[in-house]
């Protein structure tokens, strides 16, 4: 995806026993999609900051959701009943759902766990790329791209910076 493209549908199972689809985020002012999955150690390093930035968001109407597209055969810690197991153990405040065709993950042209997606009202793509610098240590951050597009983005302006080069894990395709 480019900046400004608009946000695929989908239609997903999440860990809450709902489908999840763009219009289930109808009202939400951004919605931000994390390209996620349960055993990279990229994302298990930026979970918390994940759940914490989604609570402080929540009353500015900013809409999260991780979606997990890894090849579950060949990585089973990543199939939905380990990922119900997760997203109630890490009290996740956003859906965590299920991209078994990885239709949806292509589509955005994901790469890497985690790679962020924020995407405005109309469901334009605004930001893309990491959330932070730091993924060892949260003491050490120096950029945080994520969170600053989001301040940003609530306050109706444009990112300073719209793209950052996400890193983690290669996504496992099938």
């Amino acid at each position: 995806m480019k900046l400004n493209d608009a946000c695929p549908a989908f239609e997903l199972p999440g860990t809450d026993g709902k489908i999840h689809t763009l219009a289930s985020f109808d009202g939400k002012k951004l919605l931000c999609v994390i390209v996620s999955c349960n055993h990279c150690p990229y994302v298990v390093a930026y979970e918390e900051r994940m759940v914490a930035l989604a609570k402080a968001r929540a009353a500015d109407a900013v809409a999260f959701m991780a979606v997990n597209a890894n090849d579950a055969t060949r990585y089973p810690d990543d199939a939905m009943e380990p990922m119900t197991a997760r997203a109630k153990d890490r009290g996740f405040p956003f859906p965590y759902v299920r991209d078994d065709s990885q239709a949806f993950v292509r589509a955005l042209g994901a790469r890497f766990t985690p790679e962020v997606f924020v995407f405005d009202a109309d469901r334009t793509l605004r930001y893309h790329g990491r959330i932070d610098d730091n993924h060892r240590d949260p003491a050490r951050v120096t950029s945080r791209d994520l969170e600053n597009a989001l301040a940003a983005l609530v306050a109706g302006e444009a990112p300073a910076t719209p793209e950052t080069v996400a890193f983690g894990c290669s996504i496992k395709w099938k």
